[in-house]
């Protein structure tokens, strides 16, 4: 960098290590907070304090709002699912045939709606209630 004087590249590097940490804190800080959810496919992030059994974790909207729930299980290198109990049978969403058990704390969840909700509420802990 000998186009570079030191000075330059130390206010550079200092205004994005700033920029990379206020942007990171913010996505923490927001994470549990949705606005809306849109009929298809929401990409939502999942619980922040502890992992939550799949039907927990969309319990507090309507059920018929919605129809799956995909993770991505790095361990098996493939995606897990569970699908709205009250339009399958129970052994769909069975852990041997690719089921989710639990939804991992920071993972990343794929939603999908039927319906639209606007203020959703996602559990971020098992035992946390739905108002």
């Amino acid at each position: 960098m000998s186009w570079m004087k030191p000075k330059t590249f130390a206010v550079l590097a200092a205004c994005l290590t700033t920029a990379a940490l206020l942007g990171g804190s913010l996505g923490i800080a927001v994470a549990g907070t949705r606005q809306s959810l849109s009929v298809g496919f929401n990409l939502v992030g999942g619980p922040l304090q502890a992992d939550v059994p799949p039907a927990q974790f969309v319990g507090c909207i309507p059920a018929s709002s919605w129809s799956a729930i995909y993770v991505w299980d790095g361990a098996s290198q493939s995606w897990q699912h569970y699908f709205n109990p009250t339009t399958v049978p129970a052994y769909v969403n069975s852990s041997g045939v690719g089921g989710i058990s639990s939804i991992h704390k920071f993972s990343g969840v794929v939603l999908l709606m039927n319906q639209a909700v606007a203020s959703p509420k996602l559990k971020d802990s098992p035992g946390e209630s739905c108002s």
